[in-house]
């Protein structure tokens, strides 16, 4: 009977994706937030500090999708395991995956958040942040409203430094998960059902919220 959930939910996952117009392979988490800082001097730390802001969003990003693509594997397996049964090997494999790179996004945010912090912002760019229409915006593009208005709560007031940290503590909330689920994957059991909800909407989630970023700052630029 649990099996048999987890395949409806593998199911309902895929329209959901769907139906909010997500496309993952082109998903940009953040993008083009560096350019909130300071514009950097030929010399000196801000220089250094812009350049890897830039290479720690891309990074992060980058970590984090990977870890989303073989959390997405270990859902079809789950569909698979319907007909054919449960390969814990497999299922262990591609979990373990998933953590692996979640964790490298969990060091890159906690990594970004603290530099941003010590960054000084760009206050152009701050300035076209706190007078933007977010409410138009959502509007015109039919955004999801329980993750936009997080992006509308820190940006709406300049607070893109807010941005990483959210990212950061996202990875922590699905690192929870994960770990969760693989306890009951090492003993060969299906994971609580609770918990697949839990981990697909918080990685549903952070696609969202990036993505909600990313077409922010294109539209500001």
């Amino acid at each position: 009977m649990k099996k048999k959930s987890l395949s409806i939910i593998t199911l309902l996952i895929g329209c959901l994706v769907f139906t909010l117009h997500v496309n993952i392979n082109a998903l940009m988490i953040a993008n083009e937030t560096n350019g909130a800082y300071s514009p950097p001097p030929p010399d000196g730390v801000a220089s250094i500090n812009s350049i890897t802001l830039r290479q720690l969003i891309a990074d992060g990003g980058s970590h984090f999708l990977k870890s989303a693509g073989h959390i997405n594997q270990f859902f079809s397996l789950v569909e698979s395991s319907e007909l054919t049964g449960p390969d814990y090997y497999r299922l262990n494999k591609t979990l373990t995956a998933a953590i692996y790179y979640m964790e490298q996004a969990r060091i890159t945010y906690f990594q970004l958040k603290n530099l941003a912090s010590e960054t000084p912002y760009n206050q152009e760019v701050i300035y076209k942040l706190l007078s933007f229409n977010y409410d138009s915006f959502q509007e015109g593009n039919g955004l999801f409203p329980y993750v936009f208005s997080k992006v509308k709560k820190l940006l709406s007031v300049g607070d893109v430094t807010g941005v990483y940290k959210e990212l950061y503590f996202y990875t922590i909330q699905i690192l929870d998960l994960l770990y969760t689920i693989k306890k009951d994957i090492d003993v060969e059991l299906f994971p609580d059902i609770s918990n697949v909800w839990k981990v697909n909407q918080k990685y549903s989630e952070v696609k969202l919220f990036g993505q909600y970023v990313a077409m922010i700052f294109y539209n500001i630029n």
